[in-house]
């Protein structure tokens, strides 16, 4: 999904390079930024965002930035592979748990913290602790979603569901279980419907996540920007759901 590309503005991955560059106020200050990927699973889009971003600063006379992977349940062997990949990729092989505030940055950088869809995996408890970490610990933190519970996501939702039926054709016609659970025991297409619609309904909005940080009576956020925003990611219904908050005194430095 982070790779595929049907519009002019690039992949997923692209455009949520582009976003998180505006988020933090251009080059000149996404430089300062070691980038932390909270709940990275195999890696997400991480291998796809850094030389993106790298990209982008190094061909404005800026040094490349690092991205540091991390997990609760860390997958240390898909990791290593990312990591040989890449110089400015590194990871924590311990259990990093983004609800217990902790700074994780480099020293003598700023951190940011990603959560690539992933933040509708927490319950509202969770949620709000994970938030309320990232604003005790860090510099600026940016939340990115493609489900949600809009009408637009079903449909997208739907079509990724009713594809496995033309992937699994094109990537897997030699394997007898993957034809057998794609077509004749649907196995594949339920555990896609069942983890996409869940997803959809788990999804929350820009006003229901910042009130997850709002009634926290002793969490100061006067000094903080809070945005969000929508966009077309992949055509037709594909919507990229972006949520950041930035320090606000970044831009001044």
């Amino acid at each position: 999904m982070w790779r595929t590309s049907n519009s002019k503005n690039g992949s997923p991955a692209t455009q949520a390079c582009d976003l998180l560059l505006r988020a933090l106020g251009g080059p000149e200050c996404a430089v300062q930024f070691t980038f932390i990927d909270s709940c990275a699973g195999a890696g997400g889009p991480t291998p796809l965002l850094e030389p993106a971003m790298n990209a982008r600063l190094t061909a404005r006379g800026y040094k490349p930035v690092d991205f540091v992977l991390t997990d609760l349940w860390p997958d240390i062997q898909a990791w290593e592979k990312i990591t040989q990949r890449s110089e400015h990729v590194t990871y924590i092989s311990e259990p990093i748990d983004a609800t217990k505030p902790r700074r994780l940055a480099k020293p003598g950088t700023k951190e940011c913290r990603l959560f690539n869809l992933c933040f509708h995996h927490f319950d509202d408890d969770a949620a709000e602790k994970v938030l309320t970490s990232a604003v005790q610990s860090t510099d600026a933190f940016m939340i990115f979603e493609m489900t949600h519970r809009t009408f637009p996501s079903l449909l997208n939702t739907t079509i990724v569901i009713l594809s496995v039926f033309i992937t699994t054709l094109y990537d897997y016609y030699w394997s007898p279980i993957h034809l057998l659970f794609t077509y004749i025991i649907p196995i594949v297409p339920v555990f896609y419907a069942i983890d996409g619609y869940v997803s959809c309904t788990r999804g929350r909005t820009a006003e229901e996540t910042w009130e997850l940080l709002y009634r926290q009576p002793n969490l100061d956020l006067s000094g903080w920007e809070l945005k969000s925003g929508e966009q077309t990611a992949l055509l037709p219904f594909g919507k990229l759901y972006w949520y950041a908050a930035v320090k606000k005194d970044i831009r001044k430095e």
